[in-house]
């Protein structure tokens, strides 16, 4: 009887070892299976980087997949699944892919965030934002530093944001307007600027602005045939034309006039900066290499820190097409002025509108000191137009003005009648490539202007009621001035 006993019990320990023995077989080959699926994956969906030389740029398969939403994926023709054994080039081998040149499936840092049932809408209700749809890994380490570039653009110009964050090491607040299919665009390109640019990956945030009565597509039939070939860094601004030649037809027809909302996408740029000061250049206007790091010593003393209401004005300059490198010092700018090169920003198309800045005046100030405040603004003219450094909490733009005229200087006129200084920086700068010329503007900027100067009237007199102060006696000016019955014409022979 005993004997029978121990039998059995030998029976079910041998039986539990079979079982444990399947179970853990059964969890190596799911383990197994999985890793040969994701595997699998990454090997048709790629970003693949090839050298070109030792110091030529890398080439980025843009290949942008939502796991989300996998038809959104725009994938190359090219790309095909990868060998088991692939040939190897000895003379040009595979480059190592960066921290921050990673397959999009891994690394979904690199994608925007856009709910087309979310976003903020303007005032008017005419447009809706979708902020901080990408947000630059080193974003919350950069809003120690003193100053933010606020900077928007539509998507064609979208590009020169390489150029503008080549020699701006902090934060850089970008808005973009992205109606229709250009959203699409937009989410094709950015992952492939911040994939092959590490500082537009680190210090730029994104926010999207759509029109209400054009609002942004993700996923249109005509950009899913585009064939993504390998697209290489270096070619980052052809690579933007091509895709906006993807736009249809009928859309270019309401596109090229539709009215911009610059004030509105500044303010969303401005509003979205973390740092205590604020800079709101256009996408196309360039700071120098260098002036970053002086700009931030500059703006940590106690004179800066301390004058609540000063604007600290950075001259900007044209620097003609001809120029191949912009001036990275105020020397190489005078001697590119001198040689006919370069002339202060709209002086040749609307004088006023640096005029208060006495840039002669600037221009004959010593080259050998550190930055520094050079002098204050004696007069306001109006219609001034400067780019400034201020504190962020400057009177916002206007958004009744839309499209263009009447934009940026009605913000530095609100500033003016709050009582802001303005003061002019000794060898700070902004370069904006090509001289501005009327003569190729279309007429129908010159209608926009027409209906943005007859809201002026009645928004100084919002501000002298708000203030409780006329400074320039705008108000007895108005009707000398008579801006809602003139007409601006640009060009006779331009289209309207």
């Amino acid at each position: 009887m005993r004997r029978k006993s121990l039998t059995h019990y030998w029976q079910i320990a041998a039986l539990t070892i079979v079982v444990n023995m399947l179970l853990f077989l059964t969890m190596m080959w799911d383990n197994y299976s999985s890793e040969r699926i994701t595997q699998s994956a990454d090997k048709r969906i790629l970003l693949s980087v090839s050298g070109t030389g030792e110091s030529g740029p890398g080439v980025a398969a843009i290949t942008e997949v939502a796991k989300a939403n996998p038809s959104a994926a725009f994938l190359p023709k090219s790309v095909k699944d990868i060998d088991e054994n692939p040939q190897r080039d000895l003379k040009n081998p595979p480059v190592q892919l960066e921290e921050n040149l990673v397959n999009p499936i891994e690394e979904e840092s690199s994608s925007i965030v856009y709910d087309e049932k979310t976003g903020v809408y303007d005032k008017f209700r005419m447009f809706r934002t979708h902020a901080f749809s990408r947000t630059g890994s080193k974003w919350k380490e950069l809003s120690q530093r003193n100053i933010c570039l606020g900077v928007q653009t539509s998507i064609d110009r979208l590009y020169q944001i390489v150029e503008l964050t080549e020699g701006w090491t902090g934060q850089v607040s970008l808005s973009i307007f992205t109606p229709d299919v250009e959203l699409a665009i937009a989410k094709t390109y950015i992952p492939y600027l911040t994939r092959c640019f590490p500082q537009i990956a680190q210090q730029v945030s994104f926010h999207l602005v759509e029109p209400t009565d054009h609002p942004g597509r993700l996923h249109t039939q005509i950009l899913q045939e585009i064939q993504h070939d390998q697209v290489s860094c270096s070619d980052y601004e052809s690579y933007m034309k091509k895709l906006l030649s993807y736009r249809p037809k009928e859309m270019m027809e309401w596109r090229e006039k539709y009215a911009y909302p610059q004030n509105l996408l500044r303010n969303v740029a401005k509003n979205s900066c973390q740092t205590n000061f604020t800079y709101i250049p256009d996408i196309d206007m360039v700071l120098p290499r260098d002036m970053n790091a002086q700009l931030e010593t500059l703006f940590s003393s106690e004179k800066v820190q301390n004058c609540k209401k000063c604007a600290f004005v950075v001259p900007t300059y044209e620097i003609s097409d001809k120029v191949e490198k912009t001036p990275q010092t105020k020397a190489e700018l005078l001697k590119m002025k001198k040689e006919g090169l370069a002339r202060g920003f709209h002086t040749k198309l609307f004088n006023i509108n640096q005029q208060s800045s006495n840039l002669s005046a600037w221009e004959a100030l010593p080259l050998d000191q550190p930055l520094d405040v050079a002098y204050q603004v004696k007069k306001y003219i109006f219609k001034y137009e400067p780019l400034y450094i201020a504190r962020a909490d400057t009177p916002q733009f206007d958004e009744r003005f839309i499209g263009f005229g009447m934009t940026r200087n009605t913000q530095v006129y609100e500033m003016y009648v709050a009582g802001y200084q303005f003061h002019l920086l000794n060898n700070a700068f902004t370069n904006h490539r090509g001289f501005q010329n009327l003569s190729k503007r279309p007429q129908w900027r010159a209608k926009q202007q027409e209906l943005n100067n007859h809201k002026f009237d009645e928004f100084a007199k919002e501000l002298t009621a708000h203030y409780g102060r006329d400074p320039y006696n705008m108000i007895e000016k108005l009707p000398k001035m008579n801006l809602k019955n003139i007409r601006v014409i640009y060009n006779k022979n331009a289209k309207s």
